[in-house]
C-alpha cells in the first residue's frame, strides 16, 4: 500500500482487490502510515482500486471510528461505487466519483486568465483548464458557489461537472453565446460608458441579495487566507495589523462576487452574466467594491506608464481610468459620495493589492519583499484612518 505526505494530509493509494485474503495486511499498513504521521488527515484515493469486499470495508470502518469523521475517498469507480452505496458507506466516508478524462486538443481557446484557460468544448459546452497545482477541494468549491449563486437568482453560468483534463483539473459550463464586457469595449469603444454604468447597476442587485444564514463562506475570508499565505514576509505583529485593518469593514449578509470586473461579466442579448465565481460569498458590499478599486486602479491607472498602454483586464489605461470613475458615480449615485468612498478605500485596496499579489504563484520571488515593504511605506501610516473608517 502506497502513501504520501501533501499539505496537512496524507494520501492513501487504495489498489487492486482489498477482500478476505489482504485485508488485514492493508489494515495493518494504513494503521502504521496513520501512526507516523499523526497529525495529518487521512484522505483514501481510489483510482486503482478495482474491488473491495465486506473485510475491507470493516478496516474502513475502523479508520472511520478513529478519526471520529467522514473520510474523504476520492477517484471512485462506477463499479466501486455502487459497492459503497449499497452498504450504505456513502454516508459514514466523503465519497467522491473519479473524473472523466477530457482532452482540449483542437478546442478554441475563448479566455485566459490567473487561475486558468476557458475553451469551447461542444456547441454547448465550455470547460475551464485549471493551471497546476490547484487543488480538486478549490476547483470543486468554486462549481459549488456558481451553483449556490445560481439558485440564489445571481446571472451566472451553470456548473456541470469536474473533469481531469491531462494533468489539470477542469470545470464544465454551459457555453454562453456571449462576449465578456471588455471584449464588447474593444469591439466598440463608445459602448464604454454604457458598460460601465451596467456593471454598476448590476453589482447593485447584486448587493440587495440577502443570503440565509449558512448559505455561503463568509467573504472575507479570502483576504485573511491571502494574509496568511503571506506570513513569513511580515512580523507576527504585523500579520495581526493586517487582521486588524481589514476587519475593520463592517460585517454583513449581502451577496458578494469577491472578483467583480469587466473581464468577469459576459453580455448576451442585451443581459449581463457573471462567471468566475470561485470565491463568492456574504459580507459587507464594501468588500467588492474595494476589490473593484484594486483591479481598476492599481492594477490598472495606479500604475500606468502612458495611457495607451493596456492594463490586466484588457483596456487602455485611460479606458480603465474612465471606466473606474463612470462605475463608481453610477453605483453610489452621487458624484460627491463617489469622491469620498474613492478615498477611504484607496489605502483598503493598495493592502489588498500588495497582499494578494505577494501570494500569487507567479511572482518573481524578488518581488515579494519589494511589496511588503511597499504595504510598511504605503499603507501601515494610514492603519488609524484604516481603523475608524467605517465607523458610524
Amino acid at each position: 500500500m502506497k502513501n504520501r505526505l501533501e499539505n496537512g494530509t496524507i494520501r492513501i493509494f487504495l489498489e487492486g482487490r482489498i477482500d478476505g485474503g489482504n485485508a488485514g495486511e492493508f489494515e495493518r499498513e494504513m494503521f502504521a502510515a496513520l501512526d507516523a504521521a499523526p497529525d495529518a488527515a487521512p484522505v483514501l484515493d481510489a483510482e486503482n482500486l478495482i474491488y473491495i469486499s465486506s473485510a475491507g470495508l470493516r478496516a474502513l470502518m475502523k479508520l472511520r471510528k478513529r478519526v471520529n469523521r467522514p473520510v474523504p475517498i476520492h477517484n471512485v469507480s462506477p463499479d466501486v461505487y455502487d459497492i459503497l452505496e449499497v452498504t450504505g458507506f456513502s454516508e459514514l466516508l466523503e465519497v467522491h466519483k473519479k473524473l472523466r478524462e477530457i482532452s482540449v486538443d483542437g478546442c478554441p481557446l475563448l479566455g485566459e486568465g490567473a487561475n486558468g484557460r476557458v475553451y469551447r468544448l461542444t456547441e454547448d459546452e465550455m470547460i475551464k483548464v485549471f493551471r497546476p497545482g490547484i487543488t480538486l477541494d478549490g476547483i470543486e468549491m468554486e462549481r459549488e458557489a456558481s451553483r449556490k449563486a445560481f439558485l440564489l437568482g445571481v446571472p451566472c453560468a451553470i456548473p456541470f461537472d469536474t473533469v481531469r483534463c491531462g494533468e489539470s483539473y477542469g470545470t464544465v459550463y454551459e457555453l454562453l453565446k456571449a462576449a465578456t464586457l471588455v471584449e464588447r469595449i474593444r469591439e466598440n469603444p463608445d459602448t464604454l460608458s454604457h458598460y460601465a454604468e451596467a456593471s454598476a447597476q448590476l453589482l447593485r442587485q447584486l448587493h440587495d441579495i440577502e443570503l440565509p444564514e449558512g448559505q455561503m463562506s463568509p467573504a472575507s475570508q479570502v483576504f485573511h487566507r491571502a494574509i496568511d499565505a503571506v506570513t513569513k514576509n511580515f512580523t507576527p505583529e504585523e500579520t495581526a495589523l493586517l487582521h486588524r485593518v481589514y476587519d475593520a469593514v463592517p460585517p454583513g449578509n449581502r451577496f458578494i462576487h469577491n472578483d467583480f470586473h469587466a473581464k468577469n461579466i459576459m453580455e448576451a442579448n442585451g443581459e449581463l452574466i457573471l462567471i468566475d465565481l470561485g470565491d463568492a460569498g456574504y459580507g459587507n458590499p464594501l468588500i467588492d467594491l474595494i476589490h473593484c478599486k484594486l483591479v481598476y486602479n492599481f492594477m490598472g491607472t495606479g500604475t500606468q506608464h502612458t495611457p495607451d498602454d493596456m492594463t490586466f483586464i484588457g483596456l487602455t489605461y485611460a479606458e480603465t481610468e474612465r471606466f473606474w470613475n463612470i462605475f463608481l458615480r453610477s453605483y453610489c449615485g452621487d458624484a460627491g459620495d463617489a469622491e469620498r468612498l474613492n478615498r477611504i478605500m484607496t489605502p483598503f485596496a493598495m493592502m489588498m493589492y500588495f497582499v494578494t499579489a505577494m501570494g500569487h504563484s507567479m511572482l518573481p520571488d524578488q518581488y515579494r519583499s519589494v511589496y511588503a515593504n511597499k504595504v510598511r511605506e504605503l499603507v501601515f501610516p494610514h492603519k488609524d484612518e484604516m481603523l475608524s473608517a467605517f465607523r458610524e
